[in-house]
């Protein structure tokens, strides 16, 4: 998730812990073993297409000389391509937990205590970007299922988002070449003609396995940039403050509906969190994202991507941590309206929570999860195709002379 190189030892040691975990599970009849050879890791290194890669005493704070060096790159390519601020765009992708709440309110305690309830694991991917001028794109969500009951009579085109289906809820190559040229090139070719500015587009990426690497030869007018391998947390702009206003934005509009549905229909906080669907969430990132502020997005471009003087001079100072402090502030205020017994700290972890290593069981009923998830899926397309198939039976049986 964070893009960070990880070596032949860590794959096989979590290898052995997710194993000795399902070996628990299944108690003293279990008498199987393994031990993560040489020879399971090729096969796996194979089936994921892993790389090969020398590190060269990176760490989790990003490489600084490849950012350098890149960002030496940079300069060249906008220089000569004589970009200006409204046509240089970012893009990065985030998980979000859509219906988890704080660990320690007795919502999300009540949540876990039912058994077979993974609905606090539930995750949504989103992809969110913008340009050095503060425009932001129209949020691009990937959801697991299509055939969810929420979205029975809704028309995916009326969302006011861009949403797709994926099992996993993952980018992937072919999402990401869907939302390249089919929702990111019309709307930024509708924003260059409002603006008046010519078609010329500069993207800058992360390098990660779902972002295609021949972007650039889909369209004549867009140039792509590919940030070096672990150096996102030092380039991306979207990861400076932006995403994570983001996602406390998300949480506040959680709490002002819930507050709000309190009110007018007498209802309790259970009631109201057992009924927060896909729907309302998609409602929710939509509002969350138009509450990040100009100021932000702009501001993350002149803080940490000093690619150009020219282009950020105008640009005011930004404090993502100063941004996020007032935002959590409101939250604050919101639980205690809630009677939830929530601190400061217990919002910051769930808003970071999307960045975490999922544990042994979180990865396990995840598994399941999507096993269960693609045999209902199986089966709504059984039915659907059964439908099909009888009205193709009457139109035949229809248009046939009569005796």
């Amino acid at each position: 998730q964070k893009r960070l190189p990880v070596s032949l030892f860590l794959i096989q040691n979590k290898a052995r812990s997710i194993f000795s975990t399902l070996k628990e599970r299944a108690g003293e009849e279990c008498t199987e073993t393994f031990t993560a050879s040489r020879g399971w890791f090729i096969r796996f290194q194979q089936r994921f297409h892993f790389q090969k890669t020398q590190t060269s005493g990176e760490t989790a704070t990003g490489d600084e000389e490849a950012a350098k060096r890149f960002l030496n790159e940079l300069d060249g390519i906008i220089t000569e391509g004589n970009y200006f601020p409204a046509q240089i765009f970012s893009m990065e992708e985030t998980g979000l937990y859509w219906k988890r709440m704080p660990e320690r309110t007795y919502i999300h305690k009540e949540a876990q205590a039912i058994p077979g309830c993974k609905s606090f694991k539930d995750r949504v991917t989103v992809l969110l970007g913008g340009n050095v001028a503060g425009f932001k794109l129209k949020p691009f969500v990937i959801y697991k299922s299509d055939h969810c009951c929420m979205f029975k009579n809704v028309s995916k085109t009326a969302l006011p988002i861009h949403y797709r289906p994926d099992p996993k809820a993952w980018i992937t190559p072919i999402l990401f070449d869907d939302w390249f040229m089919n929702c990111f090139i019309p709307q930024v070719k509708e924003y260059c003609w409002q603006k008046g500015i010519p078609f010329r587009i500069l993207l800058l990426l992360s390098k990660a396995p779902g972002h295609p690497p021949d972007l650039e030869s889909l369209h004549p007018h867009i140039k792509v940039a590919y940030m070096p391998q672990n150096t996102s947390v030092l380039l991306q702009p979207m990861s400076q403050g932006a995403i994570s206003a983001f996602k406390a934005y998300y949480l506040h509009e959680v709490f002002i509906k819930a507050l709000a549905k309190m009110e007018d229909e007498s209802i309790t906080l259970s009631e109201f969190w057992k009924s927060y669907n896909i729907l309302d969430c998609i409602e929710n990132i939509v509002t969350a994202w138009q509450g990040v502020s100009m100021k932000c997005m702009q501001g993350i471009w002149k803080k940490y991507f000093k690619c150009s003087d020219a282009l950020t001079d105008n640009l005011e100072e930004f404090d993502p941590h100063r941004n996020l402090d007032e935002i959590n502030k409101k939250i604050l205020t919101l639980t205690k309206s809630l009677d939830l017994e929530v601190e400061g700290e217990d919002v910051k972890s769930l808003i970071a929570y999307t960045e975490g290593e999922l544990s042994n069981e979180d990865l396990i009923e995840l598994k399941e999860e999507l096993e269960e998830q693609k045999v209902v899926e199986e089966e709504v397309e059984k039915e659907e195709k059964k439908e099909e198939r009888k009205e193709e039976v009457k139109k035949v049986v229809e248009v046939q002379p009569k005796a």
